[in-house]
């Protein structure tokens, strides 16, 4: 097995950029002991001197403007569940671990996306798209995954024999001991995990008790570390609570990026599309705004879907500012997939036809798009109607017919000959627009294709019906 630890040492903070000012020193709070202490901090603060641990009356020593919140256990682990949702999208293996960690076995799906290297660099891409910092570790073993994530050794460790040399360095603070067994580690001159692999099992176990024992054991594999796999919920709602209330629907385009990367990874997760998706706005003091979004066809492609939703909030009046943002997808269906040509040396992949319609309706609306439909009836000029292209259903096979139909047949005025067998379509003896005709398919001298008609009422005359182009 290969381990990939994702680590999130700003999620916190990386949560607040979303609606504030990148010129702002802005620092997350929690409570330690009987003060309030510095959990987070963005690099604006972070250059004024402030720092980890500072408490929070130093901190407004230094910078008098620092804009604070208080850390929200809640919001972090529902932040990390959405984040354990993306990662479904890199392996099916993923365990989400509080407060800011996601271990993912990666072995699986190194072919897939190309080789370890091309893996994380998609993995760095996309967090950076998210405005998230990250540290990847990969390892043979989670445990150690997790302790080179932690102590910010980035070099994949592919063999044991690689992750062993490297682990020997790392400090053991970064080990997930309890404050009275890290006391004795101080206290005993034990900075270094070598010099804690180094003492005999026995003597370790009898010095500092199991849990050294363990998590040495736990490290080079001797010991399993249950990583429970994330379950995927049967349906998708995920919402954002914004730090700052977004004034218009430009403000929603960080957080909604994030809420659809989770949808992409929920999708991939099931080999599904989505078909229709519901944005709702919350508000203050106003009902919420709901954005409902209808595609053609199911798609899971992530540019396609924030690209449609972005158009169609562009397109929404808001009543108030807006306080929160969800997500939910109302209706998934397998995606269609085009055969390749075994011989196509392009790796381009063309927009497809559902997509411009896409683009166009979030833009124009959705009753902006009408097509032709067939309709139950046999007389050309009632055997179709104007629909509006999202409920268009296409036939299976269309039927030789010329797009363009004169809105009344006219008389032939040119010599044409028939191409085709004649067709009988009679309908209508119930009113007065009765119809026994037989049409056919004719061509002038310079190659324009008509289609024709004889009446019963005048079977000598031609009447020409419509145009094929």
């Amino acid at each position: 097995m290969l381990w990939a630890c994702l680590y999130f040492p700003q999620l916190p903070i990386d949560r607040q950029q979303a609606s504030t000012d990148a010129d702002t020193p802005t620092a997350v709070i929690h409570q330690h002991g009987s003060r309030k202490q510095i959990m987070a901090c963005n690099n604006v603060a972070t250059e004024l001197g402030i720092h980890t641990a500072l408490a929070l009356n130093s901190a407004y020593a230094i910078a008098p403007h620092l804009q604070i919140s208080e850390y929200n256990e809640k919001e972090q682990q529902a932040h990390l569940k959405q984040l354990a949702l993306w990662a479904l999208g890199y392996s099916s293996w993923v365990t989400p671990r509080m407060p800011a960690s996601i271990l993912l076995e990666i072995k699986a799906s190194l072919k897939l996306f190309g080789g370890l290297d091309a893996l994380l660099n998609q993995l760095y891409t996309q967090c950076d798209e998210q405005g998230l910092t990250l540290t990847i570790g990969v390892a043979p073993t989670s445990t150690a995954a997790a302790l080179f994530a932690y102590s910010g050794i980035e070099e994949p460790a592919r063999t044991k024999s690689a992750m062993q040399n490297r682990l020997r360095e790392i400090p053991v603070e970064y080990l997930s001991l309890d404050e009275f067994t890290q006391r004795g580690l101080r206290q005993s001159g034990i900075r270094e995990l070598h010099q804690l692999m180094d003492i005999p099992a026995a003597a370790l176990t009898r010095r500092f008790g199991h849990q050294c024992t363990d998590i040495v054991y736990k490290i080079n594999g001797t010991l399993p570390d249950p990583c429970p796999a994330f379950i995927a919920p049967d349906t998708f709602s995920q919402a954002f609570d914004l730090p700052l209330e977004a004034p218009d629907t430009n403000a929603l385009s960080f957080p909604l990026n994030r809420l659809l990367n989770a949808l992409g990874g929920y999708l991939k997760s099931g080999d599904n599309g989505v078909k229709s998706l519901d944005i709702v706005l919350y508000h203050h003091r106003h009902a919420p705004t709901t954005v409902a979004l209808r595609f053609l066809s199911a798609t899971a492609d992530h540019a396609h879907l924030f690209k449609v939703a972005k158009e169609r909030l562009a397109n929404t009046d808001l009543p108030e500012p807006v306080t929160r943002i969800k997500i939910q997808a109302t209706e998934l269906a397998d995606i269609e997939r085009d055969g390749k040509d075994l011989f196509q040396k392009s790796q381009a992949q063309p927009i497809s036809v559902q997509h411009v319609f896409d683009n166009l309706m979030a833009r124009l609306g959705n009753d902006a798009l009408y097509t032709a439909l067939p309709d139950d009836d046999h007389r050309p000029e009632k055997a179709w109607l104007a629909a509006m292209l999202e409920t268009r259903q296409a036939p299976s096979e269309w039927p030789a017919r010329p797009l363009w139909l004169l809105p009344e047949p006219r008389r032939a005025t040119e010599t044409l000959q028939l191409a085709t067998r004649p067709e009988r379509i009679e309908n209508g003896w119930w009113g007065n627009d009765d119809v026994r005709r037989d049409y056919c398919i004719a061509h002038n001298e310079q190659g324009s294709y008509y289609w024709v008609f004889r009446s019963r009422q005048e079977p000598d005359a031609l009447f020409i019906h419509g145009i094929f182009a």
